[in-house]
């Protein structure tokens, strides 16, 4: 039996969800600068995958209100948490040289393998 794979952008696009599209290599920092500042922990956004279980409907935009009535300041303050994490992280690239590159490659090639990280 064959599969049939449908890509996520697919997926979206059934459930009448738009399709973002980010500049090149910016989720990733994203990505980073989230797991620095936990900006989407429990804490801040609620444990999205019991509230998934708990909400009954089927609609993606009925998702959206039913969690924005639970957690009307949720995405603002994940928001605003993950912004401040981005400019730390700009403000340390920009102090990024080939010295401090070399100085990291070497920490990682020679010290962290030879020590066992």
């Amino acid at each position: 039996m064959s599969k049939t794979k449908i890509s996520f952008e697919e997926i979206k696009e059934y459930l009448g969800s738009s399709v973002e599209e980010f500049p090149k290599y910016s989720t990733h920092i994203l990505n980073l600068a989230n797991q620095n500042s936990q900006a989407t922990r429990p804490k801040i956004v609620g444990q999205l995958s019991d509230l998934i279980q708990e909400f009954n409907g089927n609609k993606i935009d009925k998702w959206e209100e039913w969690y924005l009535k639970k957690y009307p300041t949720a995405i603002e303050m994940a928001t605003n948490k993950l912004k401040d994490m981005v400019i730390n992280l700009k403000n340390s690239i920009n102090k990024i040289d080939d010295e401090i590159i070399k100085r990291w490659v070497k920490d990682l090639v020679v010290v962290k393998t030879f020590i066992g990280i």
